[in-house]
């Protein structure tokens, strides 16, 4: 990356023309997206990803010496010089890369070569791609398109945060806390990475899924093509998010059925009773798919090379090693599951870099404490068994955190990608069935 052209002219003269176009669209998004409990939060809410996002940059380029941030912006770079030198062969690798013909297919001497571990990984590659059409909408200014990246991002958070506030039983301040200010999550999923790209999108899918199932009655062509096309980009980033997202949405559907037949007992009964044992073929049938086999074996060498390859350095944690099997796979949910949502620890001395990850871990384990610590667990649970949003939530947050604290192995990687399921989870610890009080 050529760090004199971070402060050009040029690259100021950018982010001013960005600032004043993101602030137009922000106000029209907020104009359109309002309730009077959160409307206040709006410009704290951007402000605190559009503040994370640069620290997040600062601490890569100028503390820790580039990283992953540097490889993707000169990917990105690269494809932005192709985009000017052979829009043909532009589109044609954003469609297709061919890696049989090599590199050199596209790339040459004038737009210069990506990173080879980049070109190579084809998730890296895909996230790499998604950033140059940022690239090339802000002239190839990596501030501006920090800016651009982070406000994509606050704007997706928005819209969740709209409509969960409007059609769900949950706290505002919870919903307000979980996709605006939680800390680690908008650190790690706010700037230019492919972890922000993952929870841009897979809040965008859920946000369609669940107002085709509740949140809006009108069910368009358009919104199902929308949505295919984001399971489709998602996947191509991050296939485990993608199955984690799609997976849960048929308990939700079925949990929608089972609502409106809480006054017929007998129906709901059968009705419930069908779906268990539905879920427990369909779970043999997938697991023993071919896809599927592989998904595990790709985790179980994911595992490994980050356990025993010198090449990757950093804290790391211990997890039981599993056979591959399915059932060896459900015995490890319950400690990858912990160790993705609970830890580091704040007494585990990893470093400065995992003292936010620390405190996080001491509040995500008091509010467990106070969820499981209450007269109305009952009610709570049976609440969360019969909202069909929260019932996604907690299978999505399963889900989700059993990929990340089986595979991670180095906290530095299990803190990225976990971050997905903390607002979930933590939605989740602060449900409480609402009181009904007596008039007076």
């Amino acid at each position: 990356m050529n760090q004199e052209q971070l402060f050009s002219i040029a690259e100021g003269l950018t982010v001013v023309l960005w600032i004043l176009i993101l602030f137009w669209l922000g106000r029209l998004i907020r104009n359109r997206y309002t309730h009077e409990s959160i409307q206040r939060f709006f410009y704290a809410g951007w402000g605190f990803k559009i503040f994370f996002a640069l620290l997040f940059a600062f601490v890569y380029l100028f503390i820790l010496g580039g990283g992953d941030i540097n490889a993707y912006w000169d990917s990105a770079t690269v494809l932005n010089k192709l985009f000017l030198t052979n829009p043909t062969g532009y589109l044609q690798e954003l469609v297709n890369t061919d890696r049989i013909l090599g590199i050199t297919y596209h790339f040459n001497q004038d737009t210069g070569y990506p990173p080879g571990w980049i070109w190579r990984e084809a998730e890296a590659w895909n996230a790499a791609k998604i950033l140059s059409v940022f690239s090339i909408l802000t002239f190839n200014s990596f501030w501006a398109t920090t800016l651009v990246v982070a406000s994509v991002v606050f704007f997706s958070s928005w819209l969740m945060v709209y409509r969960i506030v409007i059609h769900e039983a949950l706290n505002p301040k919870a919903v307000l806390f979980a996709f605006l200010f939680f800390p680690s999550v908008t650190f790690w999923c706010s700037g230019i990475s492919k972890d922000s790209q993952v929870y841009t999108l897979s809040l965008l899918l859920m946000y369609q899924l669940f107002r085709w199932l509740k949140w809006d009655p009108k069910r368009t062509v358009l919104r199902l093509l929308f949505m295919v096309a984001l399971s489709a980009l998602l996947y191509s980033l991050r296939q485990f998010v993608a199955l984690a997202i799609i997976a849960p949405f048929f308990l939700a559907i079925a949990a929608r059925f089972a609502n409106r037949w809480s006054k017929r007992p007998i129906i709901l009964f059968l009705f419930r009773g069908f779906v268990y044992i539905s879920l427990v073929l369909v779970f043999f049938v997938v697991a023993n798919l071919d896809r599927t086999q592989t998904l595990i074996q790709e985790a179980q060498i994911t595992q490994s090379d980050f356990s025993v390859n010198p090449i990757y350095t950093g804290a790391k944690y211990e997890i039981k090693q599993s056979d591959g099997s399915i059932l060896g796979l459900v015995t490890s949910l319950p400690e990858a599951v912990f160790i993705a949502l609970y830890r580091p620890y704040i007494t585990e001395n990893l470093g400065l870099n995992f003292i936010v990850n620390g405190l996080e871990s001491v509040g995500l384990l008091l509010f467990t404490g106070l969820f499981f610590i209450n007269r109305h667990l009952l009610k709570n649970l049976r609440l969360m068994f019969k909202s069909e949003f929260a019932i996604y939530m907690l299978t999505f947050v399963l889900l989700t955190a059993f990929m990340a604290g089986y595979t991670s192995i180095l906290f530095g990687v299990l803190v990225r990608i976990r971050a997905l399921a903390l607002p979930f989870f933590f939605l989740l610890l602060t449900l409480r069935k609402p009181q009904i009080t007596s008039p007076t």
